[in-house]
């Protein structure tokens, strides 16, 4: 089977398309599926680099090649000995986060509770533009904060940088949920946002949030201070100063922690610096989320995609074969959705 994979860490430029790889076997509890689109997030462009080896080279099987890529769409070749819930030629979805099973592949083996039926109404395109972002906010939202989605109705939330992938999904679930959205973009991506369900939006060439917004329940920051400095001062700022807000960040040190000083002496000083910020902004919860997969998730998003309520915003795609321009053009940090890869063109 073919597969686009690195071979050491570095730039776009390490990513090769290769041609003989086996088809993996499918655990009892997994399934083979045969991708028909995949898609690219900033997490693999920083694990192309290098980013969170502390952890990722400890899960792989085989260092390197590695296949990246987490979220697909396809249809499944073969079950495992265990699996009762699917049928071979069924069409599924999901995002996995098992290192050993990049999806910027031909063939890939997914775990039973990372997959479940595609949307209907989305193309194999469409489809793999959404869990992983859609789960990253799931996990955000119910995992680390501990909120309930019926919890969320007549909130003000406030979304650092609304233009992305999982800024897209985001502002479309909140609204669903019956809150009151804010977020930030260029002018080129205000109708866009606007026309997801975002009530404000600030333009960051223009005006400060921080300056603008005030009284909100809850702050997504997703760029944080690599692009804004001081950012999570910034967000919280703009939260009521109460035990019920909460300042949910993608962009925390954890994962740079325990690259740098191991496992060991990280995990504890990475501790240390949660607790030290979660005193600092006291009341206001401060949470660092991390994505961890949910099957119930993955299911709600379906119910969302079928009734309408989310749509797939799609920037861009490209062939398995360029995988590397993919990197380069999500890289410049200005895509508007999520970068598609096509994966039936190389067949």
């Amino acid at each position: 089977m073919y597969a686009t994979t690195i071979r050491q860490y570095g730039d776009a430029s390490t990513l090769r398309l290769e041609n003989d790889f086996d088809v993996p076997d499918p655990k009892p509890n997994q399934v083979l599926v045969k991708v028909n689109a995949s898609s690219v997030n900033p997490i693999d462009l920083m694990k192309r680099e290098g980013y969170g080896k502390t952890i990722f080279e400890k899960q792989r099987k085989d260092l390197f090649p590695w296949i990246l890529g987490s979220d697909f769409s396809g249809t499944i070749e073969k079950l495992g000995s265990k699996v009762d819930k699917f049928n071979v030629g069924d069409e599924v979805w999901g995002c996995t986060s098992n290192a050993n099973s990049g999806t910027h592949a031909e063939f890939v083996s997914i775990d039973i509770d990372e997959v479940t039926l595609k949307p209907q109404n989305l193309t194999h395109l469409e489809a793999a533009s959404l869990p992983y972002v859609a789960l990253t906010t799931w996990s955000a939202l119910v995992r680390w904060s501990g909120l309930r989605p019926n919890d969320l109705n007549g909130k003000k939330v406030f979304i650092q940088g609304g233009a992305g992938g999982v800024g897209c999904f985001s502002i479309q679930l909140f609204k669903s949920l019956g809150c009151e959205v804010a977020t930030t973009c260029s002018s080129k991506n205000t109708a866009l946002v606007e026309s997801l369900g975002a009530d404000h939006v600030i333009d960051y060439n223009q005006d400060n949030f921080y300056e603008v917004l005030n009284d909100y329940d809850i702050a997504y920051d997703l760029l944080g201070s690599n692009v804004l400095e001081n950012s999570v001062e910034k967000c919280c700022q703009i939260l009521k100063t109460e035990n019920s807000s909460h300042y949910i960040t993608l962009t925390h040190p954890l994962v740079n922690t325990l690259d740098s000083k191991g496992l060991i002496l990280g995990a504890p000083h990475a501790l240390y610096l949660r607790h030290k910020q979660k005193k600092q902004f006291n009341p206001i919860n401060v949470h660092w989320s991390i994505y961890r997969p949910s099957l119930s998730g993955l299911e709600q998003l379906t119910a969302l995609v079928e009734d309408q309520s989310i749509k797939p915003i799609i920037d861009s795609i490209y062939n398995i074969n360029e995988l590397n321009k993919a990197h380069e053009a999500v890289a410049t940090g200005h895509v508007s959705g999520k970068v598609v890869i096509d994966h039936i063109q190389n067949d």
